[in-house]
């Protein structure tokens, strides 16, 4: 550990030692849950050194950071702010949009339900006083003092450790008080005056003073975590915002005195699509979208082991990096992370393997899937199992118990898309094979009548399957496993052939599915499921098939 490493270690230990606990070794699975020990202290939970971090810091900052469940939306959204050459001002999403909803109520009262593009309007006047309020907040001498004092005046009311979502909560509240004298909307906007400063002239002294800043503002939203559950009461909200956003990121960078950056959930993207009234002009702007490799997940997860013995049991680390040294394996992390885990292990189907693939055979790719898996599993203490000595059956057992609530989260996190999800699988329970004929899964279907359940033609049960990533296609046979494409591996999706394709069950769900089956398939010498692209030692897929740049 270098030394940069163990002060800023020293500093945030006690915040840190409150995260990386015995029964959480590898931290808490959500990221906004670490965030309330403070950023600085959680910095180091983070990897910086993969490409979706560069691509999400890169010059041209993406608009939309997308991702599913559990993919580090947040945590990107956050590493974007470390980078010098831009400042963030981060807004709480959920309190922004409820007094966003509050004020579209009382402007509806008034005058019957507003139109995008008014919507749009708040949207653009909330995030002018974002960056009113940033000018005002981070002046310099070389600022001039009147377009200042504008500024401090037209904020006055304030208290002086107000934040940015009080700001916003500030505004939207003041516009709603004008909306109920009868104001109508543009008048509202452009009269509301605080301090003996009217907007619009704090507005002009913002757009003055930030165009001769070197470092451009970006004003960021995460993700709504039940944004899902909620779409439907949120639909004006959103579609104002969008319509916002792409009148934002459309105009000439030198016009433009801030950016716009949001997270999104890829689960619900197509329905967001439907609520952005014009999706070409609305969503303009560039996206990033986040795929993770196996040794990037693997290396955050090495690193987290090391904070975690630092803090807990130095003198445990210190054998183990020992140990770690003399395997075959370049990446420190990654390597640390070998050496805790038994060199060999049998799966359920006694098929021996190594347990980093096991484990990442478990996952689909997301950080919220390993991190729930590696705490499972480091921290039982039976058998003989230690965080720095793992056994065999550590891993099977707190893999399996790590499973059911995993697939919760899967189910959960579709539930708008596909709200009998559960039910249709409870109907399959049993009825499948690891690996079967994609026709056979046409007669299930026909023989459980999942039509009639869950409202679904073939096709489209078919794709809930694989949006799920609860079955993939089978593209190659190995002596211990199907090789199988997942759907949360491509941009595009999957189409099986019914007549020629083999499926596979995903690992994850396969307990979930085939629970009474598994003496059998042990008996019959099944293959186990290798999903493409969970190889501790595979290549980069994103480059092969080109979603992010070189």
């Amino acid at each position: 550990m270098s030394d940069l490493t163990q002060e800023s270690l020293r500093a945030g230990s006690a915040g840190l030692a409150q995260i990386l606990t015995p029964d959480h070794p590898f931290g808490f699975q959500a990221t906004e849950l670490m965030f309330e020990f403070g950023k600085d202290n959680t910095d180091l939970l983070f990897d910086r050194r993969n490409l979706v971090y560069r691509q999400s810091v890169q010059e041209a900052r993406p608009t939309y950071i997308v991702g599913r469940k559990g993919a580090g939306k947040t945590a990107f959204l956050v590493s974007s702010q470390l980078l010098g050459s831009a400042s963030i001002e981060e807004l709480e999403t959920g309190s922004v949009y409820r007094e966003m909803l509050t004020v579209l109520r009382t402007y509806q009262q008034v005058y019957g339900q507003p139109f995008v593009d008014e919507t749009a309007e708040i949207w653009l006047a909330l995030f002018d006083n974002i960056a009113m309020f940033h000018a005002h907040r981070t002046a310099t001498p070389a600022d001039p003092p009147q377009q200042l004092q504008a500024l401090s005046d037209y904020f006055s009311d304030l208290p002086s450790d107000a934040t940015f979502t009080v700001v916003a909560g500030w505004f939207l509240r003041a516009l709603r008080a004008r909306i109920d004298d009868h104001s109508g909307l543009p008048a509202a906007i452009a009269g509301l005056t605080t301090g003996g400063v009217r907007f619009l002239d704090a507005r002009a002294a913002m757009r003055s003073l930030l165009s001769n800043r070197t470092r451009p503002l970006i004003i960021v939203m995460d993700n709504l975590e039940d944004l899902a559950m909620r779409l439907y009461e949120l639909t004006d909200v959103l579609a104002g915002l969008f319509r916002c956003t792409g009148r934002v990121v459309s105009g000439h960078v030198e016009d433009r005195p801030y950016g716009i950056q949001m997270c999104l959930p890829s689960e619900i993207f197509d329905r967001i699509h439907e609520i952005a009234m014009a999706p070409e002009k609305d969503l303009q702007g560039s996206y990033l979208k986040i795929y993770w490799t196996a040794r990037e997940l693997l290396r955050l997860a090495g690193g987290r082991l090391q904070l975690f013995l630092q803090l807990h049991h130095p003198g445990e680390l210190e054998r183990l990096v020992r140990k770690a040294s003399l395997l075959d394996e370049s990446d420190p992390p990654i390597s640390l992370l070998r050496a805790a885990l038994p060199e060999w292990m049998t799966s359920g189907l006694d098929i021996e393997e190594d347990p980093l693939a096991y484990l990442l055979r478990h996952t689909q790719l997301l950080p919220r899937h390993l991190i729930g898996i590696l705490n499972s599993v480091f921290s039982r203490r039976d058998r003989g199992s230690t965080p720095w000595a793992v056994t065999p059956s550590a891993v099977l057992a707190g893999t399996r118990h790590a499973e059911e609530l995993l697939v919760k989260g899967v189910l959960k996190a579709y539930a708008l898309s596909y709200p009998k999800a559960a039910e249709v699988l409870r109907r399959l329970s049993g009825r499948l094979n690891i690996s079967f004929p994609a026709s056979e899964l046409h007669r299930i279907y026909n023989r459980e009548g999942i039509r009639a359940l869950a409202q679904l033609d073939f096709d489209e049960f078919i794709s809930m399957l694989f949006d799920l990533g609860v079955v993939g296609i089978r593209f190659e046979q190995t002596g211990r496993y199907n090789k199988a494409h997942f759907q949360y591996t491509f941009d595009n999706n999957l189409v099986p052939r019914e007549e020629s394709d083999h499926l596979c069950l995903h690992p994850l769900f396969t307990r979930y599915l085939l629970e009474r089956s598994i003496p059998r398939l042990r008996d019959e010498r099944s293959h186990a499921t290798y999903p493409y692209g969970c190889d501790p030692k595979g290549d980069d897929y994103r480059h092969m098939f080109g979603y992010f740049d070189n």
